[in-house]
């Protein structure tokens, strides 16, 4: 494997343009360890890129091979060296703090340079220490002192932490609870490598979190579940306290039996003690009404339902169908924001209703005609102030 790691490393530098010139000599030892293979962590070019013309590839298939190319370039190449200060300093009882590093051998890092130098958007480099500020780092001494220095006031505003993307949630899945897992465990983190993205897309589907651009954003269901679960089960703790009695199962210092039994006990002890939800917790539960408008014959809430849009009093008869036969004939989705401007006004302006009679499309203004029957009517409006009318 390490011959054909070092002829793939050797058949990159010659491909990939951001690589002309480059002062490089690969550590290919540094990345392998056949001992050690479990999952499978890294994908990596082949030999078949020796055959490969990456000027006649699809510019996306292009792309993918030079970002997967430079990632193992980048882990054989030297280490980047920087030396890091943090410096505290006390006045008045009240402790500042300074940070500086000075780069001794950018090492991958330049690499990583020319290849984003390649790129049209110029992304950032990832990671906070990345938008460090690179500063020489003075020379300090413990208990030193400084007479009069410079000194201004200046009043800054917080962040709050960014909402999670997908590459960060599996960065950070990857590290929870790794601290308190023992170093020779064979996994560490939430789920594996092949199942971390399965884990996210399946809180998608079930509600609990949903996409918004390229951020995750918890749901109020995945909120309130938080809220209700036992802390046991919400902590990366538990991942780490059965992982690192797993490897001692591995080494032949734990019985399979032993871990089992407590499992089964804790979750004995976590249905005893969490039987069922509180009402007030049932309550965090309940599906919202999406409310659209007023009740033009009760004045009470209009809300949306899977098919229809009813008033929530029971005992008011109004509701709209989606489906409804009037909408379905002009090739007119019912959507909220039509259902919402009859109720508001009584009308909604609607372009390319199809007429049944003519076979075309044209413009003009939905009317509520509701006369406080089992149905509700509609007619149309045209620009010309000619009306057709029919019931639904």
């Amino acid at each position: 494997m390490g011959d054909t790691a070092a002829h793939i490393v050797a058949l990159l530098v010659g491909k990939l343009p951001f690589m002309k010139g480059a002062a490089f000599t690969p550590d290919i030892a540094r990345t392998l360890d056949s001992k050690k293979v479990s999952d499978h962590h890294a994908i990596i070019p082949t030999m078949e890129l020796a055959k490969a013309d990456l000027a006649a590839l699809p510019e996306s298939e292009r792309n993918i091979l030079t970002l997967a190319g430079a990632r193992l370039l980048f882990a054989a190449a030297e280490p980047h060296i920087f030396d890091a200060v943090t410096a505290v300093f006390s006045c008045a009882d009240t402790e500042f703090t300074a940070k500086g590093k000075t780069v001794l051998c950018d090492g991958w890092k330049e690499l990583e340079r020319r290849y984003r130098a390649t790129l049209k958007g110029k992304p950032d480099a990832e990671g906070d220490e990345e938008n460090e500020r690179i500063l020489d780092v003075l020379s300090f001494t413990e208990g030193q002192s400084f007479d009069s220095p410079a000194a201004r006031v200046t009043a800054h505003d917080t962040q709050p932490p960014k909402p999670h993307t997908e590459a960060s949630l599996l960065s950070a899945m990857e590290r929870a609870g790794s601290a308190d897992t023992d170093p020779d465990a064979e996994r560490k983190g939430l789920g594996t490598p092949a199942t971390r993205a399965a884990v996210i897309e399946k809180l998608v589907k079930s509600g609990f979190v949903q996409r918004k651009g390229k951020q995750l954003i918890p749901t109020k269901n995945g909120s309130n579940l938080v809220c209700v679960l036992p802390d046991t089960l919400t902590s990366p703790q538990l991942t780490a306290e059965w992982e690192n009695a797993l490897t001692q199962i591995a080494r032949g210092a734990a019985e399979p039996e032993d871990f089992m039994r407590g499992i089964e006990e804790m979750a004995r002890e976590l249905v005893k003690a969490y039987p069922f939800l509180s009402e007030n917790q049932k309550g965090l539960f309940k599906e919202e009404k999406a409310v659209i408008g007023k009740c033009p014959r009760c004045g009470g809430n209009v809300c949306e339902g899977r098919k229809n849009y009813y008033c929530e009093k029971k005992d008011c008869a109004f509701v709209m169908w989606k489906n409804d036969r009037f909408f379905e004939e002009r090739k007119t989705a019912f959507s909220p924001k039509i259902a919402a401007a009859l109720l508001a006004g009584g009308r909604a302006k609607v372009k390319k209703l199809y007429s049944p009679k003519t076979g075309k499309t044209y413009d003009g203004s939905i009317v509520l005609a509701d006369t406080g029957g089992k149905y509700v009517n509609y007619r149309i409006e045209l620009a010309r102030d000619k009306e057709l009318t029919q019931q639904a």
